[in-house]
């Protein structure tokens, strides 16, 4: 929308016509930057996302020490007008799983045959990467912008482990978990 605007100027003394027209060119572009910026802020980029699964290997249930694997989630953005300098900031969240508790996520073979593992946020393996409720964390971060130091596409990669001396009957185990990106 444009709209016819008024300039009045009093002459300053000791300024010529010249740097007053200069001065108003200068502040009227910063004040269109501004506007500019301030309405792409509200145009959300758009993201996909990709994951690679975790995949333990062979699980031998005399064994105590734990078993890790690692996975990741890209998130791939195409920022907005608001979002080309800083980014898009997202927030991704893992769901339970067929367990449907964080507390400790289930692989199965069968009803009768389960593996306990769980994800994490670090390769510490001491945060439980979930929906932020019940002392899980979610993981997050800005996906692209010029300023933001963070590429696009984005990486965040997914610790598990499954504890050791586990009595689990003999075959594939697995389990699916839904991952949630916000944007």
């Amino acid at each position: 929308m444009t709209k016819p605007m008024a300039v009045n100027a009093r002459p300053r003394s000791g300024a010529s016509p010249q740097s007053r027209v200069r001065a108003r060119t200068r502040t009227c572009r910063l004040a269109l930057f501004a506007m500019a910026l301030a309405a792409g802020a509200a145009q959300a980029g758009d993201c996909t996302i990709s994951t690679s699964g975790l995949s333990f290997g062979t699980y031998d249930p005399l064994v105590v020490s734990p078993v890790d694997a690692n996975g990741s989630v890209q998130v791939n953005c195409s920022p907005g007008l608001g979002e080309i300098l800083f980014g898009v900031n997202v927030t991704i969240s893992l769901g339970t799983g067929g367990s449907g508790t964080y507390a400790s996520r289930t692989m199965q073979l069968s009803t009768t045959s389960t593996l306990s593992y769980n994800l994490y946020t670090t390769a510490a393996r001491t945060t439980v990467w979930g929906n932020g409720t019940g002392g899980t964390q979610t993981v997050g971060g800005a996906v692209g912008g010029l300023l933001s130091g963070q590429p696009s596409p984005r990486s965040f990669p997914v610790y598990g482990r499954i504890p050791g001396n586990q009595d689990a009957a003999a075959g594939l185990h697995g389990d699916t978990v839904i991952v949630t990106v916000t944007f």
